[in-house]
């Protein structure tokens, strides 16, 4: 009876489908080009949107066009469905099961997690489905070179972490056993974890874990420690799944179209920060200003606005450096906030709660003895405060937040929302499992709605745990830096840098780290690239592919597009013709080029590199000191190729700086410079050589008679 059901129901809702695909697309075939995102929340009485999120997440950041929606025959019009969670029992009435199987008999493309329901086992090729919270890794079966492994291409991709290997229990997984599916993933128990069955025209996937559990969850830093580095390092677990996702789309869309996620014709981004939050920084941080400044290259800051004294630090924040800050601001770099205080237990909700509005620097006062606890901050307090004071005394917008010590505060977001501000750089990017940015929920919980903050992940920074930076190793840090960006770059993932600019040869490790970066990395600051990333995800388009010609089409309500924004063509090396225009078919000038081998990037606008060529390399900064070692003065000497800006500053053994000897522009030819070290003790100490902008430090040796 119910197989004879079954066959009237396909009869009538494969007429159906052929008639809605043929209203759709007589020549027009962008329906089947977008991915239909089913929203199942309501079905499957969900108390949250969190599976949702997490769904729109993936296709958001892989730029790949979508619609969502809760009506399953409106789904059936596109060419690939995304299921946002679970296939339950009472998911779906007894037609809609049936339109779903018709669709991918069709030629649809479905991609659903956790299948329960048995009346889809045909469909997806299980015979079972077993529940477990023990699973610690999904590995995919890289030896069946499946299209949807493009991406997968480092071994952290093609491994990804479920939680912590020390722990008995992990997140909850399901896993099928097949009938006629292909697995193309396994658990560490050897158990299957995704599938992969061609059906009629169609193929179909069930994947065994919730989105939720493997990108909102990770996101708000609630996995089961499922890091498997700590920072300076490459953790991309949620990436691979929506690497994975963004590849099973371009293997069933012909020449697919992706908008980019890096800005004009690039292929990565690397935004620069600095944290001030010392007084040496402060006293420090106008070489990387002007260095930064010589190259073209605008750098976010983001300062401790510490205004009293405790038994953690001084009151830094005062007029004589509010003056340096100023400098910096004229450099055109951004300024952001970095708390009042720096407390290292900012995270801890019962020392720093909520609090209320209208905290000034008058009336808030927050403490520590350098011994305990905190006393007297709240999380509105810290990030009020430090706002309006950078507000009222620069005369700038403050847009972006990092907590102090990186402590992530269960409120923070809340009061960041709150206050106005748009971004956060909180989080290691290590710790949340993902490269890319995102959108915040409150609360810190996936029970609660997102908020208008976005976190951008830190990736790499000075801060080495176990073997810190240091004059001697830092060309082996940039080194550990530029594999995190080239293994980024590969994703056209973003990466985030911080450095405390507290000692000069963390100027020469940022240098050599920007000399060495391909000229294909676009570098700028957090805000603008903040800007640039909301814009992308503001942007609706689709394509139309007609024989080897292919249109990108964007609604004229959104033009003119930042130029800024840019577009990958799968396989457009081998289309006869790439045109944009608008819905009613105006065109829009575009410029393409070959991008990563078989690609075409569609963009508006070419990536000016930094103007490094002009500067002078460490190579070619030859300075010399004699006589050496020094007792009461010394000269140095060094030979200009064109006339530059010089400028030389002596530091102590740790690298603090305290006496500039020259700052001014000379002309080409042989220079000496005096240093009368009469005042100096024996010792050793370090010298800072600066032309252009660009600096090297050596070593300079004292000894008194």
């Amino acid at each position: 009876m119910k197989k004879k059901m079954y066959l009237s129901v396909l009869f009538l809702t494969k007429q159906l489908f052929v008639i809605s695909v043929l209203f759709a697309q007589p020549k027009d075939n962008r329906f089947q080009r977008t991915i239909a995102l089913l929203d199942l929340t309501s079905k499957n009485k969900e108390t949250s949107s969190a599976e949702m999120i997490s769904a729109k997440y993936i296709l958001s950041t892989s730029g790949i066009p979508f619609i969502s929606t809760t009506n399953l025959t409106t789904a059936c019009k596109y060419g690939v469905i995304l299921a946002s969670s679970r296939f339950d029992i009472k998911t779906f009435s007894g037609a809609e099961r049936d339109s779903l199987i018709e669709y991918v008999d069709s030629g649809g493309i479905l991609i659903a997690t956790s299948v329960k329901d048995s009346y889809f086992y045909p469909l997806f090729g299980i015979s079972q489905i077993n529940s477990s919270n023990k699973h610690h890794f999904i590995s995919f079966n890289m030896s069946l070179n499946d299209p949807s492994f493009k991406y997968l291409n480092d071994p952290m991709e093609q491994s990804i972490s479920l939680g912590d290997t020390a722990s008995v229990t992990t997140i909850n997984t399901y896993n099928y056993n097949t009938s006629t599916a292909t697995p193309l993933a396994f658990y560490d128990d050897k158990t299957t974890a995704i599938t992969k069955q061609s059906y009629g025209k169609g193929m179909s996937y069930a994947l065994g874990f919730s989105f939720k559990a493997l990108i909102l969850t990770n996101q708000i830093n609630r996995d089961i420690q499922a890091n498997r580095i700590g920072s300076n390092g490459f953790e991309p677990t949620s990436d691979a799944v929506m690497l994975f996702v963004k590849a099973i789309y371009e293997a069933h869309i012909k020449n697919a179209v992706t908008i980019h996620t890096s800005p004009f014709d690039t292929y990565s981004t690397l935004v620069v920060t600095h944290d001030i939050d010392a007084s040496s920084a402060y006293d420090t941080m106008h070489y990387y200003s002007e260095y930064e400044y010589s190259i073209g290259l605008r750098a976010s800051y983001f300062f401790t606005t510490h205004y009293f004294d405790d038994g953690l630090m001084s009151d830094y924040y005062n007029a004589s450096n509010i003056e340096k800050i100023k400098e910096v601001i004229k450099h055109q770099h951004i300024a952001g906030s970095h708390s009042v205080g720096h407390f290292p237990d900012f995270a801890n909700s019962n020392v720093f709660p909520m609090g209320l509005l209208g905290n000034t620097n008058i009336n808030y006062h927050p403490y520590n003895s350098g011994k305990g606890a905190t006393v007297g901050g709240s999380v509105l307090g810290e990030t009020e405060v430090s706002k309006k004071l950078l507000e009222e005394d620069l005369s700038i917008s403050i847009k972006s937040f990092r907590a102090g010590h990186l402590c992530f505060n269960e409120k923070l977001i809340n009061s960041l929302d709150t206050l106005g501000y748009s971004n956060n750089s909180t989080f290691c990017a290590a710790d949340v499992l993902t490269n890319f940015p995102y959108q915040q929920p409150k609360d810190q919980s996936v029970a609660s709605p997102l908020s208008h903050i976005w976190e951008f992940p830190i990736t790499i920074s000075d801060v080495f745990h176990g073997d810190p930076i240091t004059a001697k190793n830092y060309k082996k840090k940039v080194d550990i830096w530029l594999d995190v960006i080239r293994r980024n770059t590969l994703n056209y993932a973003p990466s985030v840098l911080l450095i405390h600019p507290t000692r000069l040869y963390k100027l020469n490790a940022e240098q050599d780290l920007i000399k060495s970066l391909s000229p294909t990395i676009y570098t700028t600051n957090l805000d603008w690239f903040a800007d640039y990333w909301r814009k992308r995800a503001s942007v609706y388009f689709s394509s139309k592919l007609s024989n080897d010609s292919l249109i990108l089409i964007v609604p004229s309500a959104q033009l003119p597009l930042d130029t800024a924004l840019s577009f990958i063509i799968h396989n457009g090396k081998y289309l006869k013709n790439i045109t944009a225009s608008d819905e009613l078919g105006n065109m829009i000038p575009i410029k393409l080029k070959i991008f990563n081998t078989n690609d075409m990037i569609l963009y508006f606008r070419e990536y000016k590199p930094l103007t490094l060529i002009k500067s002078y390399s460490t190579a070619q900064m030859s300075i010399i000191y004699f006589p050496n070692p020094c007792n009461d003065y010394c000269n140095f000497e060094f030979n200009l190729a064109h006339s530059s800006k010089i400028r030389l500053d002596i530091s102590d053994i740790l690298g603090r700086p305290f006496l500039t000897l020259y700052q001014g522009i000379l002309g080409e030819g042989l220079h000496r410079i005096p240093f009368q070290t009469t005042d100096l003790l024996s010792g050793i100490y370090f010298y800072t050589f600066t032309v252009d902008g660009v600096s090297v430090s050596k070593k300079l040796m004292i000894i008194k008679n």
